[in-house]
C-alpha cells in the first residue's frame, strides 16, 4: 500500500501556524525577535504585521517596564517552560492604553543537542473573565451586606422589644452564666484536644508521604518543613530544617533551582517542572536525581508571598530505565547497521511499510526513496514472488515464524541478488496483532560459494561415475570367474566390494541430486505406479544388502499413485537405510502403509539411539548430521534429498523419536 509522507518547510509551518484562532507567536535571540505572530496575538497587542522581525519591546513598546521580556530571556536562556494564568498586561488596544488579563506559556523548543533555538509564545486573553468574576464577587459582597443591613435590622427591632424581658432575665443569666463557663472551657478543651490531634495525625502522614514536601519561607527559602521524603532526596537529615536552603543543599549552587524559587517568591506565579534533573549528594556522592515537582506560592491575606511549598513525585528510577532502553536501543541500531542488515515494519492496520535505508539499497532503490510494501515485493522475480507472499500471509494470519531465502533484482541497475529474510509478528499487551517486522540480509556472496561448490561437487561426481562404473564391470566379471571355478572366499570378498561400490554410487547420485536441486535442473518423472508393490520391492532389496535386521511391512491395499517411480523409491531406501544404521543388529525395523484422507502415508520405525528434540528441527536441512557418540558414514544429505523430494511431490515428512528408545520417519504424497 502506497502511503507518502508530506515534509512542511519553515515558512509553510509559520503560514499554517497565523491561521491558528489562539494567539500565538515565536520569538529568537536574547533580543526576543517577534519570528512571527498570527492576527490573534497581534489583535492583543494591537499592532499589525509590520512589527514581525523587530525585538518584542520594539514591536509593542508599551510592554517596556513590564515583566515580559526578561521572563522571556529566562525562558530562553535556562530552557524552563514558564506558564501563568490571569496575568496583567497593559497594551494598546484601538489608541488607547488598557489593562488586560491572559492566560500564557512561554514554551522553549529545542534542538537536537537540548539547546532552546525559539520560544513558542501561546496567550488566551481572560479579561472578560476576570472582569466578570471581580464584578460577580463585587456584587456578591454587595448582596451580603444588604442581607446582613436587613437582619440587624431585624434584629434591633426585636432585640428592642425583648430589652426589657432581657433585663428580667438579667438576674437569672447571671446566676446560670457561671455553668455556662465552665460547660464552654471543657468544651474548648475538647476541642482543642480534637484540633491537636487532628494536626498531629497530618503532620504524620505528610511525614510519611510517599512524595516529597517541604516549605520554605522567606526571601532566603529559609527551610521550615521536610518530610521523610524531602530528606532521603536531599541525602539529608532533619537538622538542615531551620536552615536557609542555599546553606542546607550547598550543590544547589549553579543549578536552575534557586533562581527559580526567586522568581517564584517574587511573581507569586508557580512553576511546574517535569522530569527536571537534580544534581544532589547520595551517601556522599553527587548523582542525577530525576522528579516531576511544582512550587507552588503560598500567600497572606493581602496575596504576598510569605513561603512556598514543594510538592515532588521523584521518578530517577523510571527515568534511568527509560534512558538504559533508549541507549540500548540506539546500541541495536548501531549494531544493526554495523551488521549491514536491512530492516523493515509493517502496521497490520493502516498497511503503513517501513523499510530501512540499508534494505532500500538492497532491493536497488535509493537510500532515501520513499518505497512502498508492493515496491519491494515487484522487486522479487515472478517465480518466487508467489511463494513469499503466501509465506507472509501464512506469518500474519497463523503468527508462525517467517524464514525465506529469494532473488531480488535491483529496481535501478537489473542486477540479481539473493537475500535472507525473517520476520516476526508483534502484538500489543491484549494478544492481538499489531505490526510485522523483521531483518533483510544480503546473502549473494553465499549463494555464489554455493553455487560454485554444487558446480564442483556436479564436476566431481560426474568424474568419479566413470571409474565407478567400470570398477563395477570388473567386479562383476571377477565375480562370474569366481563363480565358475567355485572359489568361495573370492566369490564373497567380491560380494562385499559390489556392495560398497553401489554404496558410493550411491552418495555420489546423491551429491548429484544435491547439484541439480539446487541449480534448479532437477526435474520429475513422474509416472503410475502401486506404490505398496515399490514399498515391498524396496525392502527386499533393503534385506539384501543390508542384512541383520528383522524388517516387518503392514502394506495397505494396492494404493496408486502419480510419481517419480526413482525418487520415491530413494526417499523409501534412504529412510530403510536409516534405520538400520542406527539401531543395533537384530532389532526389528517395522514397515506400514495406510491411506487417509486421498494421502498415501508410509511410516519407518526402528529401535535404535533416538533422536534428541533440538536436533528433530535441523534433521532435513542438508549437510546436518546429528552430534552423537555412535561413530557412523554419512554426510547428512539423504534426509535433505527426501524432504525436497517429497515437498515437490506436494507431500509432507517429519520424525518422531524418542532417546534410546528409537525414531519413527513419516512421509505423505497425495493419491489418485
Amino acid at each position: 500500500m502506497n502511503n507518502i509522507t508530506y515534509s512542511f518547510g519553515t515558512d509553510q509551518l509559520l503560514q499554517v501556524l497565523s491561521l491558528s484562532k489562539n494567539a500565538t507567536a515565536v520569538y529568537t535571540t536574547e533580543n526576543i525577535i517577534i519570528q512571527t505572530a498570527n492576527d490573534a496575538m497581534l489583535a492583543f497587542w494591537g499592532k499589525d504585521r509590520s512589527i514581525i522581525g523587530k525585538p518584542l519591546e520594539e514591536g509593542v513598546p508599551e510592554l517596556k517596564g513590564q515583566p515580559f521580556t526578561k521572563m522571556l530571556q529566562k525562558v530562553l536562556k535556562t530552557g524552563i517552560t514558564d506558564s501563568g494564568v490571569s496575568i496583567p498586561a497593559e497594551t494598546f488596544i484601538n489608541g488607547k492604553l488598557q489593562t488586560r488579563y491572559y492566560d500564557y506559556e512561554y514554551r522553549a523548543i529545542k534542538n537536537e543537542a537540548g539547546e532552546t533555538y525559539c520560544i513558542l509564545h501561546t496567550a488566551d486573553d481572560v479579561t472578560e473573565r476576570v472582569l466578570g468574576l471581580a464584578a460577580l464577587n463585587k456584587a456578591k459582597a454587595q448582596q451580603e451586606a444588604l442581607e446582613r443591613e436587613q437582619i440587624l435590622n431585624e434584629e434591633l427591632a426585636t432585640a428592642n422589644e425583648e430589652l426589657n424581658a432581657i433585663n428580667e432575665e438579667l438576674q437569672d443569666s447571671q446566676q446560670n452564666l457561671a455553668l455556662l463557663n465552665a460547660e464552654l472551657e471543657e468544651r474548648v478543651k475538647i476541642r482543642t484536644k480534637a484540633l491537636t490531634e487532628s494536626e498531629a495525625k497530618m503532620r504524620y502522614m505528610l511525614t510519611d508521604a510517599p512524595i516529597a514536601i517541604a516549605v520554605f519561607t522567606g526571601k532566603n527559602l529559609i527551610i521550615e518543613s521536610a518530610n521523610k521524603k524531602v530528606l532521603e532526596v536531599y541525602g539529608k537529615t532533619a537538622e538542615i530544617i531551620g536552615k536557609p536552603l542555599q546553606e542546607a543543599i550547598p550543590e544547589l549552587a549553579g543549578q536552575d533551582f534557586l533562581p527559580i524559587l526567586e522568581d517564584v517568591f517574587k511573581t507569586g506565579n508557580p512553576f511546574y517542572g517535569n522530569e527536571i534533573k537534580a544534581m544532589l549528594e547520595q551517601n556522599g556522592v553527587i548523582e542525577e536525581v530525576y522528579s516531576n515537582f511544582v512550587y507552588q506560592p503560598l500567600k497572606n491575606s493581602y496575596g504576598q508571598t510569605t513561603s512556598i511549598m514543594l510538592v515532588a513525585n521523584v521518578i530517577t528510577e523510571q527515568v534511568l530505565a527509560r534512558k538504559r532502553v533508549e541507549r540500548a536501543e540506539e546500541m541495536l541500531r548501531f549494531s544493526i547497521e554495523a551488521a549491514n542488515v536491512g530492516t523493515w515494519f509493517l502496521d497490520l492496520k493502516t498497511r503503513a511499510f517501513l523499510p530501512s535505508l540499508r534494505m532500500n539499497e538492497m532491493y536497488g532503490f535509493y537510500p532515501d526513496e520513499i518505497v512502498s510494501y508492493d515496491a519491494i515485493i515487484n522487486q522479487i522475480p515472478a517465480e518466487h514472488r508467489k511463494m513469499i507472499e503466501i509465506a507472509i500471509d501464512k506469518a500474519i494470519t497463523e503468527g508462525s515464524s517467517y524464514q525465506v531465502e529469494h532473488p531480488v533484482i535491483d529496481f535501478h541497475n537489473q542486477q540479481l541478488r539473493w537475500v535472507r529474510a525473517s520476520g516476526k509478528l508483534n502484538s500489543d499487551d491484549h494478544g492481538d496483532p499489531v505490526y510485522f517486522s523483521g531483518i533483510v540480509i544480503d546473502i549473494t556472496e553465499q549463494k555464489q560459494d554455493e553455487q560454485r561448490k554444487n558446480d564442483f561437487i556436479g564436476m566431481v561426481s560426474h568424474e568419479l561415475k566413470t571409474p565407478l562404473t567400470s570398477l563395477s564391470a570388473y567386479i562383476q566379471m571377477l565375480h562370474a570367474k569366481a563363480g565358475k571355478t567355485e572359489d568361495t572366499a573370492t566369490t564373497n570378498a567380491l560380494n562385499k566390494a559390489n556392495k560398497q561400490v553401489k554404496k558410493m554410487g550411491n552418495m555420489i547420485n546423491g551429491f548429484l541430486d544435491v547439484s541439480r536441486l539446487e541449480s534448479g535442473k532437477i526435474s520429475l518423472n513422474k509416472q503410475t505406479f502401486n506404490l505398496d508393490e515399490l514399498v515391498a520391492a524396496t525392502i527386499e532389496e533393503t534385506k539384501l544388502m543390508q542384512p541383520g535386521h528383522n524388517l516387518i511391512f503392514f502394506p495397505c491395499d494396492p494404493t496408486r499413485i502419480n510419481a517419480d517411480y526413482d525418487k520415491i523409491g530413494n526417499v523409501i531406501s534412504n529412510l530403510l537405510s536409516n534405520a538400520t544404521k542406527y539401531s543395533a543388529k537384530g532389532s526389528t525395523i517395522t514397515i506400514k502403509c495406510d491411506v487417509i484422507d486421498n494421502e498415501a502415508h508410509i511410516s519407518v520405525q526402528d529401535e535404535g539411539i533416538g533422536i534428541k528434540a533440538q536436533d528433530m528441527e535441523k534433521l532435513f536441512d542438508r549437510y546436518y548430521r546429528v552430534e552423537s557418540n555412535h561413530t557412523i558414514s554419512g554426510f547428512g544429505i539423504g534426509l535433505y534429498l527426501s524432504a525436497e523430494i517429497i515437498k515437490r511431490h506436494n507431500g509432507r515428512i517429519w520424525v518422531e523419536s524418542d532417546i534410546e528408545k528409537g525414531s519413527i520417519f513419516n512421509f505423505t504424497v497425495p493419491t489418485i
